[in-house]
């Protein structure tokens, strides 16, 4: 049973700025969670679209390519799928935890702000978009040769 009185809200004053604190972690946790959203998508239509023009691509039909363990091992979509999937779980474990940090920091009248996260997402976001940009630079190369 403590277990779940852990889990409900308990009230808080409404004094100062406490009600627009509670309410601006809860909208920063639900950014977090969309952009999660947004990079599991991304890793699967990167996922989804190296499959099928590895499937309709002429270039990519040569008998040393043709099998799935070259496809799967060497594909730059399956990294750069990868990659997009692995920031979407390290941005909604990061929301949760920063979330609930937060809320407890709030309860005491304190607040710690995040340096590490945002530049930690910050670059992943970029390194998976350089990744996706190159892989669709090797790809235009390719149809061109």
């Amino acid at each position: 049973m403590s277990f779940m009185r852990r889990l409900l809200p308990k009230p808080v004053a409404n004094t100062g700025s406490q009600l627009r604190d509670h309410q601006a972690n809860e909208r920063t946790f639900l950014s977090w969670t969309r952009m999660g959203l947004a990079f599991a998508a991304m890793g699967l239509a990167v996922g989804r679209l190296g499959l099928i023009e590895h499937l309709f691509s002429p270039q990519l039909h040569t008998p040393e390519s043709t099998s799935e363990s070259h496809h799967e091992k060497d594909s730059p979509d399956l990294l750069a799928s990868r990659l997009c999937q692995g920031i979407s779980v390290w941005s909604f474990g990061y929301g949760l935890f920063r979330y609930i940090s937060v809320r407890k920091n709030l309860g005491k009248g304190q607040f710690v702000p995040s340096i590490w996260g945002p530049v930690v997402m910050t670059t992943g976001t970029l390194g998976v978009i350089g990744m996706i940009i190159e892989v669709d630079w090797k790809r235009s190369r390719l149809s061109r040769n």
